[in-house]
């Protein structure tokens, strides 16, 4: 069994649903933090005094490379330091093993690039943005009575329902496999 930096190469390094904007929306910054360093790395951390009270960075971050490694990570922030999702400290007290944990990594990942897919077909071609914050927008647009122009009424309310789902699906996986527990303080 894998532990300590095996562990993260062979789960971390197959998942990056904490850095890609599947599972958090921003990253907030913590005292001693260098929000100039971070900025210089190439992290989109507002500026002190701007209209973000609290500072964060958005997801997905900009140091997460195709490959699932940061590029920043000997600098990265003291939440992404700190951060084991709820999978990985199971695997790591040996209550799930390594396989099975990543199949639970695939199968998130493949409903997260459902989403994706279906935001794109609604017309939110915003891969910079977390799924949520995407999914939100989309929703307020057929709210306000805008359905896209590629589709017809029907179509685009179809898709929309079908996203609905599949983030509710997304949301579910998420909250009961990678979010940690409440508990752990």
């Amino acid at each position: 069994m894998a532990t300590g930096p095996d562990l993260g190469e062979n789960l971390c390094l197959r998942c990056g649903l904490c850095c890609d904007g599947t599972l958090f929306r921003d990253v907030e910054l913590q005292p001693g933090d260098d929000a100039a360093q971070l900025r210089a790395l190439g992290l989109l951390v507002p500026v002190a005094g701007s209209a973000a009270s609290i500072r964060r960075f958005p997801q997905p971050c900009a140091a997460l490379c195709p490959d699932l490694k940061c590029r920043v990570y000997a600098d990265r922030p003291t939440r992404c330091r700190e951060f084991e999702c709820a999978l990985f400290k199971v695997v790591a007290a040996k209550r799930v093993e390594l396989p099975a944990a990543l199949k639970t990594i695939r199968q998130t990942r493949q409903q997260a690039e459902k989403v994706r897919r279906l935001l794109r077909e609604l017309g939110d071609a915003g891969e910079r943005v977390s799924l949520a914050k995407r999914f939100k927008r989309v929703k307020r647009k057929f709210d306000a009575g805008e359905v896209p122009d590629h589709l017809d009424t029907e179509t685009a309310y179809d898709r929309l329902a079908e996203l609905s789902l599949a983030v509710h699906e997304l949301d579910m996986r998420l909250r009961t496999k990678f979010h940690p527990d409440p508990g752990d303080g």
